[in-house]
């Protein structure tokens, strides 16, 4: 076999091998990440290890490829009633101070592979990546900015690079990230990249040749741009057509539009293609010449619904996907209207206009292709996708679908209720609410929640916590964490989601664009902070994760909507099962954080031949395990699944 026929993970393990015992780097890595029992540990210190860094890739590597059992089929379908997600910041979930220099590095796609076996301890099969595009370095959310800030649709961050391979000279950063998916196939779990076609970086790469192509305003009025606030309607309210009018004849709105500005090219043609030769010759910043020279900026992004309390995301700008203004505006706008983003103009699904800008079409559907081809990968989560034209996100998914026929698709949507649209459009899995309802877990938030799920059209999320919200320690601490882990590991319909982090009790969010119980704070965030996670926690979830998957796959014919119930229960506890003939299993679980309860577990779940027994308790070192129960006391923010046979 030529270097040429060589996959990128082979070409990679094969440099890693042959440098093996002539390059002298270490890294400090948490000893959790040693799942291949490397041996040539050199110093150990408080969870972490310090290891030769070639030697001991070498050694993880080989060992990813050597639990490979069947060859990947990725034209298979994927079985979701059998699946955990586990979603990765890639930058910031294997981000360490590997060298102990006291700085923390960015995680790299390389790294990313130590993690798989992790994963797929935890019963990982697909793993959903969060944007790993290169991302604008220009208007900073935090010290290192948002990866939503997608300033290319095909480059890749370059922090995401691993600079041990520096010398592999035939290495593209494009050829690591495959290297991770195949790695990835390797264990048999599939990969799902954010796809982002509704916003784009302020000073995005398509600005010098489609300046048109995004929204402009006035410079002098950025620093005080905001939503207009429509007291006529309540807050956080969707703008549906019965809403429009008010919204426009509202005081705040007319002047909210007069900012707005037309596009570079449009105001001034001379000038703008004197600052666009420029910025080609001396390489300044287009966006800023503009700024400078016209007094006009890129229009900040913001949220489709109205009086929410969200701040502007001054980083992005939404993509102007049609030419022409939506037909319902015409007596609303002003005849010499600039382009303009409000509420309505954002949800392109409800308020279309006529004249498709169709050459930006093509262009996010060639992004599409060249993520399926370059890194084959096995789907897409579309970001806020359920606003964009109907026949755009139809050629979107039917794009997807004849490149990857199983491919998996997943919705942004956040309410359960839009479950059979979601799935009508071509989507096999939602957000949905769960999230929302694990802001506040009391019995009827939760009763309401699950009752719906056994008639779901479409899998959904099963989790407290996003990539977006404030994680679940941070709402009632690790008991509660533990126990909503058991809880959404066994719903019908629904998937366990692991936002990364999870595993290991981090409180520190990611986002908290939904669902923020900061009160606004300046805390710092993955989305737009250097930061790293807990992998030396002492008591991680890691292993209460892998006794779920475990008892999952265990039971995992009767976990069927047709055999799910929800039986009667005390206050502040939810209890919910399957049952199939004389096969029985339940989850009990205690949401008070300071009230121990009672359960008779025979009257409340059924009688059972020989009995109930523990299978899962979630609190720390339980000896409860196989024991059989009649009556069980449970402890606050105590989860137990019990079942027919031990």
């Amino acid at each position: 076999m030529t270097i040429t026929q060589l996959t990128p993970l082979t070409k990679i393990v094969d440099f890693l091998s042959s440098n093996r015992s002539g390059r002298k780097e270490t890294l400090w890595i948490p000893a959790l990440w040693n799942v291949c029992g490397y041996g040539g540990i050199l110093e150990e210190r408080e969870g972490e290890i310090k290891v030769s860094a070639f030697d001991f890739l070498t050694e993880h590597l080989q060992y990813v490829q050597q639990q490979s059992s069947t060859a990947f089929d990725s034209r298979a379908a994927t079985n979701l009633d059998a699946s955990i997600i586990y979603s990765s910041l890639v930058r910031y979930s294997t981000a360490w101070d590997y060298d102990h220099d006291g700085e923390i590095e960015s995680g790299t796609f390389l790294r990313m592979i130590l993690l798989l076996p992790i994963l797929k301890e935890m019963g990982v099969n697909i793993l959903y990546v969060l944007p790993v595009t290169r991302y604008s370095q220009m208007h900073l959310k935090g010290d290192i900015g948002s990866p939503y800030a997608v300033q290319s649709l095909f480059d890749l961050d370059p922090n995401l690079h691993d600079e041990l391979l520096d010398d592999m000279a035939d290495l593209t950063i494009h050829d690591e990230f495959a290297a991770l998916v195949e790695a990835c196939h390797l264990l048999d779990i599939r990969v799902t990249v954010d796809f982002i076609p509704r916003v784009t970086a302020r000073n995005s790469d398509i600005i010098p040749e489609h300046p048109d192509w995004v929204y402009w305003m006035r410079k002098d009025a950025f620093d005080d741009f905001r939503l207009p606030h429509i007291p006529e309607l309540a807050p956080f309210e969707e703008c549906t057509p019965d809403k429009v009018e008010t919204v426009y004849r509202s005081k705040e709105t007319a002047p909210f539009l007069e900012q707005f500005s037309q596009p570079p090219n449009v105001l001034n043609p001379e000038l703008w293609e004197e600052l666009k030769k420029r910025a080609q010759e001396t390489g300044e910043e287009i966006l800023t010449l503009v700024e400078n020279e016209m007094g006009i900026t890129t229009s900040p992004a913001h949220s489709d619904w109205v009086n929410d309390t969200q701040p502007i995301w001054t980083d992005i700008t939404f993509l102007r996907l049609y030419h022409d203004f939506a037909p319902h505006t015409g007596s609303l706008i002003k005849p010499d209207q600039a382009p303009y983003v409000l509420f309505d103009t954002i949800k392109c699904n409800y308020y279309p206009a006529e004249q498709p800008n169709r050459e930006l079409w093509d262009y996010l559907i060639d992004a599409i292709k060249f993520n399926l081809d370059t890194y084959g990968i096995d789907g897409f989560r579309i970001d806020i996708g359920h606003v964009l034209p109907i026949p755009l996100l139809d050629e979107i998914v039917q794009t997807i679908q004849t490149m990857r026929p199983n491919a998996l698709l997943i919705s942004e949507d956040l309410f359960n209720r839009n479950h059979k649209k979601a799935a009508q459009v071509g989507y096999n899995i939602m957000l949905g609410s769960g999230w929302n309802v694990m802001t506040d877990i009391t019995k009827d938030n939760l009763l309401s929640y699950i009752r719906d799920l056994p008639e779901m059209e479409i899998h959904i999320f099963a989790c407290a916590e996003t990539a977006d919200t404030p994680r679940i320690t941070s709402r009632g601490g690790v008991k509660l964490a533990r126990m909503i882990g058991v809880f959404n590991h066994f719903l019908p319909n629904a998937i366990p989601f692991i936002a990364t982090g999870f595993e290991l009790n981090e409180e520190q969010p990611m986002n908290c664009g939904l669902g923020d119980n900061t009160n606004g704070a300046e805390i710092p965030r993955a989305f737009f902070n250097k930061l790293t996670m807990n992998w030396t926690n002492e008591e991680p979830m890691l292993p209460l994760l892998a006794e779920l998957h475990a008892c999952k796959t265990r039971w995992q014919k009767l976990l069927k909507p047709a055999n799910f119930f929800l039986a009667d229960s005390p206050d502040h506890v939810v209890i919910y099962g399957y049952r199939s003939g004389e096969e029985t299993l339940a989850g009990c679980f205690n949401l008070s954080a300071d009230q121990s309860v009672s359960l008779n577990l025979l009257e409340l779940i059924g009688p059972s031949t020989g009995g109930l027994f523990v299978a899962i308790d979630s609190a720390f070192a339980s000896s409860s395990i196989g024991e059989g129960l009649e009556q069980v006391t449970l402890e606050p923010n105590q989860a137990l699944i019990v079942t027919s046979r031990p």
